[in-house]
């Protein structure tokens, strides 16, 4: 399967460089037939071409102007960019406000989606069911397990010690969530939960 796919795109890829090779080729004969021969100097080649303004004219209103133009467009440059400096600092705290936000957002959707069916809505606590098994892995009972209300769990842990568990599990009843803990979470859903979770706090 993926040497027919290696195979595929190096089909492609030939097929490609073939097109632009061919393509090139009639650009060329197709710009060689219709080239013109030279008939003199460059002006007759170009009659478009004329002659611009004398100096005399060139060094009265219009280059006054031109300087003028100029040196409105350094005074503006000159005023502007300190001005876009200054606010730099608001636009980079703005910038970090709304990416947090976002990041709340996200992670109380992934909260809905994964967690409150265990720790409740608002992460208020709740309880799941665990199936109890021996050493052998053979059924001892199923239980009712309390899962503990996540409202305050920052005051007790660490956003890294948080961030561990959610990774990798606890007790063997919390799953692993984390792609480290070979979870279907991204390090990216992962902080987007710890940051919902430091919002509820």
């Amino acid at each position: 399967m993926v040497l027919s796919a290696i195979s595929s795109q190096r089909v492609i890829g030939f097929v490609i460089a073939a097109i632009v090779v061919v393509g090139f080729v009639v650009y060329l004969i197709a710009n060689m037939r219709s080239a013109k021969p030279e008939v003199g100097s460059e002006i007759e080649l170009a009659p478009n071409r004329k002659p611009y303004f004398s100096d005399e004219e060139l060094e009265s209103k219009k280059l006054n102007f031109a300087l003028l133009s100029a040196l409105g467009m350094l005074t503006l440059v000159a005023v502007g960019l300190p001005l876009y400096w200054l606010a730099e600092p608001g636009r980079q705290e703005g910038a970090q406000s709304e990416f947090h936000e976002k990041s709340v957002t996200r992670g109380e959707k992934e909260y809905s989606a994964l967690c409150a069916q265990c720790h409740g809505p608002g992460a208020t606590g709740g309880v799941a069911s665990y199936t109890v098994t021996d050493d052998a892995g053979k059924f001892v009972a199923q239980v009712k397990w309390k899962a503990p209300a996540l409202t305050a769990v920052m005051t007790r842990f660490s956003p890294d010690a948080v961030t561990f568990v959610l990774n990798y599990g606890r007790n063997g009843v919390m799953p692993a969530w984390g792609a480290p803990g070979g979870g279907p979470l991204t390090t990216q859903q992962i902080k987007d939960l710890v940051a919902y979770l430091q919002s509820i706090q």
